[in-house]
C-alpha cells in the first residue's frame, strides 16, 4: 500500500467577489488530502497531435487519480482531454497547465491538439488492487 499526499492552494489578491467587479477581496483557499494507492501506477509521455486518440483506456483500469501535464511552453499548443473521439470535451489544457482528479474508468480518456505537437505528462495511481 502506497500513500500520496495531495494538495492544491489558491490565492489571490486582487480577484473581484462578484460579477460587477465591485469590490474586492482576497481568496485563499487550500485543500490536501491523503490518498491511498493499492494498485498499479504508472508515468508515461503521449505526443498529442490533430488525431483524437485514447491515452487512456477504461478496459486496463480500475478507480484512479489521474496527474495530466501539458509540458509545451508555446501557447497556443493546447490539449483538448474528451470522452470520445473528437467529443464531449472536459478540459482543455493550455501550455504548462495540469489537472489532478479522480477517474472512475468508465470511459476512456482521448486528447487531441489543434496547433502543433504538444507533449501531455501522464501519472495514473490505482486506488485498488
Amino acid at each position: 500500500m502506497a500513500t500520496i499526499a495531495a494538495g492544491v492552494t489558491i490565492s489571490s489578491t486582487d480577484l473581484n467577489n462578484d460579477s460587477t467587479g465591485a469590490s474586492s477581496e482576497a481568496l485563499s483557499v487550500s485543500l490536501s488530502d491523503q490518498l491511498t494507492v493499492l494498485g498499479n501506477h504508472y508515468s508515461y509521455v503521449v505526443a498529442v497531435n490533430a488525431t483524437s486518440s485514447v491515452f487512456l483506456g477504461q478496459a486496463n483500469h480500475s478507480k484512479s487519480y489521474v496527474l495530466l501535464y501539458n509540458t509545451s511552453t508555446t501557447t497556443a499548443e493546447t490539449i483538448q482531454i474528451e470522452l470520445a473521439d473528437g467529443d464531449n470535451d472536459v478540459m482543455l489544457l493550455g501550455a504548462g497547465e495540469f489537472a489532478f482528479f479522480p477517474w472512475s474508468a468508465t470511459h476512456d480518456l482521448y486528447a487531441d491538439a489543434a496547433t502543433g505537437t504538444p507533449v501531455l505528462e501522464v501519472r495514473l495511481y490505482q486506488s485498488a488492487a
